[in-house]
C-alpha cells in the first residue's frame, strides 16, 4: 500500500501542467498614411493592445506595419496593410462599411499574425476539457477517481480548432463599387456673353443631384435657373438694353477627382427668353424673343467642409437662335454664332 503523502505527491506532481514557454514581445513599427483621420495611429495601437499584450509600438521597431486607407467615403472604407520586416510583403485589403469596421478588422490581423499565443488560446477554447469516463457528477476536490474497467473502444475526438485569421470578413467583395446618392443647390455670381453686344452680368441658382462612387462613372445632373441683364448700351441711333431669363441642364457621365474636389464634363442646354428694349430713339421699341443654345459645359466643385463646397461653372455653345437688333434701319448687332458662360458661387452638399 503506497503511503498517503506518497500519494498526494504523485498526484500534485503528474496533475501540474507544464509551464508554456514565455513568448517575447514583439516590437512593431506603425505607418498610417492617406486618410489618417479615418483610422488614426493611436486607435489602432489601442484596439491591437486591446487584443495582446505581446505587441508593443516602437519607432525602431522589429516588424514593419504600414496601412494605407485608400478610401474613406461613408459606407465604402478601403484600406491596405503591408505587414513584415521587407517591402516586398503582398498587402492584405479591407473593405469595411465604416472607419471602426477598418480599424478592428486591421487591429485583428496584426494581433493575430503577431502574437503565437492567440491561436494556442483560439485551439485550446475550441476543445475544451473533455470528462473522464467512470467520474461521477460532484465528486469532490481531491479524490481519487476510479479508473474504468477497460479501456473505450475508441478515444474521445476534440473539435478541431478554428483555422487562424489571416484576413477578416469584409462588408462588401474587393473591387466592388459602393454607391452613395449625394445632393446639393447654391448660389452663384453668373456672365454670359453672345446674346448681346456687351457681357451680360447677373446671378444663377443651382442644385445638383450625383451618384458618388469609387470609380470615374459616377454620373451627375446640374439644374440652373439663371437671370443675367445688360442696360444702357449705347449704339448707333440709341441706347439698348438687354435681360435674358433662361434655365439649363448640365448631364455629366463621369467625374474626375476625389472627395476634396471634383470635376464634372457635361454636355449642357440652355433655353429661355431674352427681352430687348430701345432708348432714345425717338419712339419706344421693345422685343421678348425665346433664346436657345447646346454645347457643353465643366462643373467643378472644391469642399471647404463636409457639406460646404465652391462651385464653378464654365459653358460654351451654339447659339440655336441668332436674333438681330436695330434702331431704325441700323442694325447694330447680330447674336454671337458662340454663346459663353461663367460663373463662381458657395453651395452645400448632403
Amino acid at each position: 500500500m503506497i503511503p498517503g503523502g506518497a500519494l498526494l505527491v504523485a498526484l500534485f506532481s503528474q496533475g501540474a501542467p507544464a509551464a508554456a514557454p514565455e513568448v517575447p514581445a514583439t516590437t512593431v513599427r506603425l505607418d498610417v498614411r492617406g486618410a489618417a483621420e479615418c483610422t488614426p495611429r493611436s486607435d489602432l495601437v489601442a484596439r491591437v493592445a486591446a487584443r495582446t499584450p505581446r505587441i508593443q509600438f516602437a519607432d525602431d521597431g522589429t516588424v514593419h506595419a504600414e496601412v494605407v486607407v485608400k478610401s474613406a467615403h461613408p459606407g465604402s472604407v478601403v484600406a491596405e496593410l503591408v505587414l513584415g520586416t521587407a517591402r516586398t510583403e503582398a498587402p492584405r485589403r479591407v473593405v469595411a462599411r465604416s472607419c471602426g469596421e477598418a480599424a478592428d478588422a486591421i487591429a485583428l490581423i496584426i494581433a493575430v499574425t503577431l502574437d503565437p499565443t492567440l491561436k494556442r488560446k483560439a485551439a485550446a477554447g475550441e476543445a475544451g476539457p473533455v470528462a473522464t469516463a467512470g467520474t461521477p457528477p460532484g465528486s469532490e476536490t481531491g479524490s481519487v477517481p476510479p479508473p474504468p474497467a477497460k479501456p473505450p473502444a475508441e478515444p474521445a475526438v476534440a473539435k478541431p480548432p478554428a483555422p487562424a485569421v489571416e484576413s477578416p470578413v469584409t462588408a462588401a467583395p474587393a473591387g466592388a463599387s459602393a454607391t452613395k446618392r449625394q445632393f446639393g443647390a447654391g448660389l452663384a455670381g453668373q456672365t454670359i456673353f453672345g446674346p448681346a453686344p456687351n457681357v451680360m452680368p447677373g446671378i444663377a441658382v443651382y442644385g445638383k443631384a450625383a451618384l458618388d462612387r469609387d470609380t470615374i462613372w459616377s454620373p451627375a445632373l446640374f439644374v440652373g435657373a439663371t437671370h443675367v441683364w445688360r442696360d444702357g448700351l449705347s449704339q448707333l441711333g440709341g441706347s439698348a438694353s438687354f435681360t435674358l431669363d433662361a434655365a439649363n441642364l448640365d448631364a455629366c457621365p463621369i467625374r474626375l477627382g476625389r472627395s476634396a474636389w471634383t470635376l464634372h464634363p457635361c454636355a449642357s442646354a440652355l433655353v429661355g427668353r431674352i427681352a430687348s428694349s430701345g432708348a432714345d430713339t425717338g419712339n419706344a421699341t421693345n422685343s421678348a424673343r425665346p433664346f436657345a443654345i447646346a454645347g457643353a459645359a465643366v462643373n467643378a466643385g472644391v469642399g471647404l467642409a463636409s457639406s460646404v463646397e465652391i462651385s464653378l461653372r464654365l459653358g460654351v455653345g451654339v447659339t440655336l437662335i441668332r436674333d438681330s437688333y436695330q434702331f431704325a434701319a441700323n442694325t447694330f448687332y447680330r447674336a454671337g454664332a458662340v454663346t459663353t458662360s461663367a460663373s463662381l458661387g458657395v453651395g452645400v452638399r448632403w
